[in-house]
């Protein structure tokens, strides 16, 4: 049971990011299928131009949050029952699994969103203040320059210098910044990915 324990979250981490918020949300409250308005994508961002800003901000709590929160609680629980996977290498894979699920989910022939606000709070379980300062320098090119995409790229991309800024210079404990940049790339790949899919290019 032990060996298999790690392969049993990683399934159930993939399934949790399946659960799409922008689609339930789109039904819900405008009786709308997300895939048939604006770009077609599941996701924040065309919840946010195409339905209504206010459930497009909705949205994106939404997954920061239930991302924060699957982590937090699946720590908790892992050092009561079993502390080897509760650390912080094993979580990072967890919660990279339900990253993952959101991007590409198997309950819709892996047409997912693209899951920036999954991994926004991804990064604040592990690297909190980090994700405030990309957060707020993201605001400030989406207010300034209305530039959304270059603002997206901005908070994948940017915690991973400010924890090697945080750990090398001023002597903060944060996860070694090699995973985070791991994290960034195969977050590019899946964006690629979902582009792909989406027909994008």
């Amino acid at each position: 049971m032990h060996a298999i324990l790690p392969i049993l979250l990683s399934l159930l981490s993939y399934l949790i990011g399946c659960f799409s918020t922008a689609r339930i949300v789109a039904k819900t409250f405008k009786n709308l299928k997300i895939t048939k308005v604006g770009t077609g994508h599941p996701d924040t961002a065309n919840i946010y131009c195409n339905v209504s800003k206010t459930l497009g901000i909705l949205v994106g709590l939404v997954d920061f949050t239930k991302m924060y929160a699957y982590l937090f609680l699946l720590q908790k629980v892992l050092l009561y029952c079993d502390s080897t996977y509760a650390d912080h290498r094993w979580l990072m894979l967890f919660g990279f699994m339900s990253i993952i699920g959101h991007c590409l989910p198997v309950t819709r022939n892996f047409k997912g969103g693209r899951g920036i606000f999954s991994f926004h709070g991804f990064i604040a379980f592990f690297a909190f203040w980090p994700m405030i300062a990309s957060s707020l320098l993201a605001l400030i090119i989406v207010g300034k320059f209305k530039q959304v995409r270059f603002a997206q790229y901005m908070i994948v991309l940017l915690p991973v210098l400010f924890v090697y800024i945080s750990n090398m210079f001023i002597g903060l404990d944060y996860v070694n910044f090699a995973y985070f940049g791991v994290s960034a790339v195969l977050m590019g790949v899946l964006n690629f990915i979902v582009s792909k899919r989406l027909g994008e290019f």
